[in-house]
C-alpha cells in the first residue's frame, strides 16, 4: 500500500461572526469556534428500569444556522462519577433525539446527566450541558436518602417558590387548551403556536407536574457547575431563580472566560461521523509520528479504515456509521511498536458535593405514582398507542471492500498440512517470498501483469501483519482464501490488493497478535426507542397511570405550519398535568411555552 493524498490539517479556523453565549478563544489572533450543548428530558424524575426521553441541540458559536460536530455524547452519572449509562447519538442539523433507559439495578439517589461533543472536551468540563436526575429504586436500599421535617420544606418553598411561568429574553410559545378541567380518559386538545411567527426547533411534553427539571436548592449551592445550565434552560430558571436579581450567581457563572492553554487541539470535531483515537508508541515508549496504522471492525463483511500518526505520535480515524457496542481492531504495521486507544467517553469530571435524596411528601407522592404505573405496565396487557416519536433510521453501510476478483474454498482441494503449502499450492496469483529474513506474501495482478507486494492481509476481515505466525494456523480452521486484485482508495492510502484469510473459528484460528494491535469494545450510536402515546383507554377496564402522556421532539414551526395541535388522553390518576414546549429559533433564541391542566375525579 502507499499514500496517495496528502493533507495538512490545519484546527485553528477563523469562524466569522461571535456567540452572544460564549466567550471566543484566541487561537494565533484569530478565534476558535465554540460549541455548546442543551437537552431537554420528557422529565427529570424516574424509577430504575424506566425510559427517559430526550431532545439535544447542539450549537456553533451560538446559532443552529452552521454545524460542526456530528456526534452528541450523553452520559448519566452518580456523585462518585461513575457512568451508570454512556451513549452517542448522530446530530442531523444540530439536534438529534433518543431515549434512556435506566438500569433496573441502580440505587435510588440524585444522579447527574452530562451531555457535549467531542471538540468541546478540549476545553473544560464545566461547559458540559448538566442536569439533575432523581432515580428512585423500591426495591434497594440506600443509606443516601433521608427524610425531610416538613418544616424545612416550607422555608425552602418560599426560597425557591416558582412564580408566573415564563422567560423575558426569549421567544414565547403559545399554548391554547380546550378546557382547564377533564375527567379520567377523556381527550384533552391543545395546540401550540408562536406570536412572532419565527421558525423555530422544539420538543414539547405533557407530564404530572413536579417531574420537571427544577434541580433540589441544596444540589444546586453545592454543584455550581449546575447553574449554567439551568441558566440556558427557561424552564429550570423560572423555578429556580424566579425572583429578579436572584440569578446572579448564574450570570457570573456563565460570564467566566472559556480557558484553552494548548497548544494545538486535542480532540478534532466529528465533522464526518464516528470516530476513534489513540496514540503509538515505538520500543523507546516515546511517541512515534508518522506511522500508518489500520482500524477494522469485527463484523460479517469487511470495513477497513487507514491512517497516520501525527506530530504528536496521536490519531484520529472516522468510522462508518454503526449501532450498539462494536468491536474494533487498532493496529499498525511496524514492528516494536505499541497501539494505545483512548476513551472515547469524557473522563475530566467537575467537582461533585454529594448530597444525600431528600425524601418530602411530595415526592413521596410522586414516586409512589410511578411505581404503581410501573407494576401496571408489568403486570397487564398494553393499551392501544401509536408511536409519536419515530427514531429515523441511521445509513449504516456493511462494508467499503467489494466481493473478492477470486475466491478458493480450501474444501475443494485435497488437504495440505501447512497454511504455506496453500499459499504455494493451491491460491494460484498468490506465492510466499522471502526478503531481508522477512516472510511476505505477493499477488500477481492479470490485468497489469505484474506483481504486488505488501498486500493488504486480512484474517477474519482483520488486519494481520506477521505473516510468520499467519503460517502457523491449521488449514483445516480455514474455509477461504480471498484475493483481491482491484485499488481501492482508503482514507490517505491506496491499497493494490488484498488478500482475505476467512476461517470457521471465532478466535481467528488460534492466531497470536502482538503488541502492536489494540481490540476495544467501541460504543457507537444508541437505537432510540419510539414513545408510544396512548390513543384509546376509555373502554379500558384496566386503570391507567401514566406520568408522561405525550413526548414529541420533532415539533417544528414556521411560517408555513405557524401551529401545531396535539390531543392526549387524560389518565386516571387526578392531579396538575404540565404542557411544556421548548426549543430555539435558527439564531438562538430560546422558546419556551407552558401551560396546565387539572384531571379532577368523577363525581
Amino acid at each position: 500500500m502507499k499514500p496517495s493524498i496528502t493533507i495538512l490539517l490545519f484546527v485553528c479556523v477563523l469562524f466569522m461572526g461571535k456567540s452572544p453565549l460564549l466567550a471566543q478563544v484566541p487561537c494565533g489572533g484569530r478565534s476558535l469556534p465554540q460549541e455548546q450543548v442543551v437537552v431537554h428530558l420528557d422529565r427529570n424524575v424516574c424509577l430504575a428500569g424506566e425510559t427517559l426521553w430526550f431532545k439535544a441541540w447542539c450549537f456553533l458559536d451560538g446559532e443552529l444556522k452552521r454545524s460542526m460536530s456530528q456526534v452528541l455524547y450523553l452520559e448519566v452519572f452518580d456523585e462518585s462519577g461513575k457512568a451508570i449509562i454512556q451513549q452517542k447519538h448522530l446530530l442531523k442539523n444540530n439536534t438529534t433525539a433518543g431515549s434512556i433507559y435506566i438500569p433496573e439495578d441502580v440505587p435510588g439517589k440524585y444522579y447527574f446527566l452530562k451531555a457535549y461533543t467531542r471538540y468541546m472536551r478540549n476545553f473544560s468540563s464545566d461547559r458540559f450541558h448538566y442536569q439533575q436526575l432523581v432515580i428512585a429504586n423500591p426495591y434497594i436500599e440506600n443509606a443516601r436518602i433521608i427524610a425531610v421535617p416538613p418544616a424545612v420544606i416550607e422555608q425552602e418553598a418560599r426560597l425557591y417558590s416558582a412564580g408566573a411561568m415564563g422567560y423575558d429574553a426569549g421567544q414565547r410559545i403559545r399554548i391554547r387548551l380546550a378546557q382547564k378541567q377533564v375527567l379520567p380518559r377523556q381527550p384533552v386538545a391543545f395546540s401550540i403556536s408562536s406570536p412572532e411567527q419565527q421558525p423555530a426547533s422544539l420538543s414539547a411534553t405533557v407530564r404530572l407536574k413536579g417531574l420537571g427539571n427544577h434541580p433540589a436548592p441544596q444540589v444546586m449551592r453545592r454543584n455550581a457547575w449546575l447553574q449554567a445550565s439551568c441558566a440556558q434552560d427557561p424552564y429550570c430558571q423560572s423555578y429556580v431563580f424566579p425572583v429578579p436579581g436572584s440569578d446572579g450567581a448564574i450570570e457570573e457563572w456563565a460570564a467566566t472566560p472559556t480557558v484553552f492553554d494548548g497548544k494545538q487541539l486535542e480532540w478534532l470535531p466529528e465533522t464526518r461521523g464516528l470516530t476513534i483515537s489513540g496514540f503509538i508508541q515505538n520500543e523507546q515508549e516515546e511517541r512515534a509520528s508518522g506511522i500508518p496504522l489500520t482500524a477494522a471492525v469485527l463484523q460479517q463483511e469487511p470495513m477497513v479504515h487507514m491512517g497516520m500518526t501525527d506530530e504528536a505520535g496521536a490519531f484520529t480515524l472516522s468510522l462508518q456509521a454503526m449501532q450498539q457496542q462494536k468491536d474494533v481492531f487498532v493496529g499498525t504495521p511496524e514492528a516494536n511498536h505499541r497501539v494505545f486507544i483512548r476513551n472515547d467517553f469524557d473522563t475530566d469530571l467537575p467537582a461533585i458535593s454529594a448530597v444525600p435524596l431528600r425524601f418530602d411528601s411530595s415526592l413521596h407522592q410522586l414516586l409512589s405514582g410511578l411505581n404503581l404505573h410501573q407494576q401496571l405496565t408489568r403486570a397487564y396487557p398494553a393499551p392501544t398507542t401509536a408511536p409519536v416519536f419515530q427514531p429515523e433510521p441511521i445509513g449504516m453501510p456493511s462494508t467499503n471492500i467489494l466481493g473478492p476478483d477470486r475466491r478458493i474454498v480450501l474444501a475443494d482441494y485435497i488437504e495440505v498440512p501447512t497454511m504455506a503449502e496453500v499459499f504455494n499450492e493451491i491460491t494460484t496469483g498468490v506465492t510466499l517470498r522471502k526478503s531481508g529474513g522477512a516472510t511476505r506474501l505477493s499477488v500477481f495482478n492479470p490485468e497489469d501483469q505484474e506483481w504486488v507486494d505488501h498486500p493488504l492481509v486480512l484474517l477474519d476481515n482483520v488486519p494481520v501483519y506477521d505473516i510468520e505466525v499467519l503460517l502457523k494456523i491449521d488449514p483445516a480452521l480455514v474455509e477461504a482464501v480471498e484475493i483481491f486484485h482491484s485499488d481501492y482508495i482508503i482514507g490517505d492510502f491506496t491499497v493494490e490488493a488484498i488478500v482475505a484469510i476467512k476461517t470457521q473459528t471465532d478466535d481467528f484460528a488460534g492466531y497470536q497478535w502482538s503488541e502492536q494491535v489494540a481490540f476495544t469494545a467501541f460504543k457507537a450510536y444508541a437505537i432510540p426507542q419510539p414513545f408510544e402515546q396512548v390513543v384509546d383507554s376509555g373502554k379500558r377496564h384496566l386503570p391507567d397511570f401514566r406520568p408522561v402522556l405525550c413526548w414529541k421532539p420533532d415539533l417544528q414551526l414556521s411560517s408555513g405550519q405557524p401551529e401545531e395541535r396535539i390531543t392526549v388522553i387524560a389518565p386516571d390518576r387526578p392531579g396538575v398535568y404540565e404542557v411544556v414546549v421548548q426549543g430555539f429559533t435558527p439564531s438562538g433564541t430560546p422558546c419556551l411555552g407552558y401551560a396546565t391542566f387539572e384531571v379532577v375525579q368523577r363525581q
